[in-house]
């Protein structure tokens, strides 16, 4: 008889903590436990150096504390609004993600594969954002102070509190959304 897989680490959690471990020619993160104690996950560049330094951080991938891969996150090189591509790692599609047109405020729209639509929705800050389905709030997003030496190096930190009834299927999306939304914040950074 076969065993059950075990669940995963990274997508059991209601709360994570994504804070940014490389900032050079990579955008690399370690997601940690809603207490910031205990790494449930690990967000890796990928892509030759020479493209990372051309183009910039536009290929991540998403992995379970255990080294399972679970996301990978595309940002192809394109005119217009930024786009990105959320796949699993066999490359089956999970979601089209645009930037969205907003003054003052940042607003991103996801395609699920299913159908679904969910919104990225920021304040004129940039500090507190909301995933959304319809009018249902799927889980917000704060950007925190990721402390003096951390801020100095230019790294992020990202609180991600999801809503408990969230299927682990969205939570990775959701997951990938926080890893988006970094990758537009350092883009305009590097744009202003």
């Amino acid at each position: 008889m076969a065993t059950p897989a075990a669940p995963s680490a990274l997508l059991s959690q209601d709360a994570l903590v994504l804070q940014q471990i490389t900032g050079f020619m990579s955008n690399d993160f370690d997601i940690l436990d809603g207490a910031g104690e205990r790494v449930v996950g690990h967000v890796t560049t990928t892509g030759g150096g020479l493209a990372r330094l051309i183009a910039g951080s536009r290929s991540l991938d998403i992995f379970d504390a255990d080294g399972t891969p679970l996301l990978h996150v595309e940002d192809p090189i394109g005119i217009g609004f930024d786009r990105f591509e959320l796949s699993t790692p066999d490359g089956a599609a999970l979601a089209r993600v645009t930037r969205r047109f907003a003054l003052f405020s940042t607003k991103v729209s996801f395609s699920l594969a299913d159908g679904t639509a969910l919104e990225l929705s920021g304040n004129m800050l940039g500090f507190d954002f909301a995933f959304t389905v319809g009018q249902a709030v799927a889980a917000r997003v704060t950007r925190e102070w990721a402390g003096l030496s951390r801020g100095f190096l230019g790294h992020s930190r990202y609180v991600l509190s999801i809503d408990p009834t969230v299927p682990p299927r969205l939570r990775l999306i959701l997951i990938g959304g926080c890893i988006v939304l970094d990758l537009i914040r350092r883009k305009q950074k590097n744009q202003g």
